[in-house]
């Protein structure tokens, strides 16, 4: 089952994360097929006559998508959202 979390802090995450791993950043963990980090999602657009991109909204929170294989562990369960849209698919 894929889930989605929206964690406050970097640092929260890695915490998180070191929960089911000894690795910094894992991909692959004894409890999950896939750890994807979205990391913060700021959202720009493109100004055409500039050519440069233009922040519009900070991304406040670190978000990673994790794919578990069986119930997603306790400690996350805090962090949990429902996403709008997809942003990738887990291999």
């Amino acid at each position: 089952m894929v889930k989605r979390y929206c964690i406050p802090t970097e640092e929260k995450a890695k915490e998180l994360i070191a929960l089911l791993s000894d690795e910094i950043k894992p991909t692959v963990t004894e409890f999950t097929h896939g750890i994807a980090h979205l990391g913060f999602q700021n959202v720009y657009k493109y100004d055409e006559v500039t050519e440069e991109s233009i922040l519009v909204k900070e991304g406040l929170t670190y978000n990673i998508d994790v794919f578990w294989k069986g119930e997603p562990n306790e400690e996350w369960l805090e962090f949990e959202v429902e996403p709008k849209t997809p942003n990738h698919k887990f291999a």
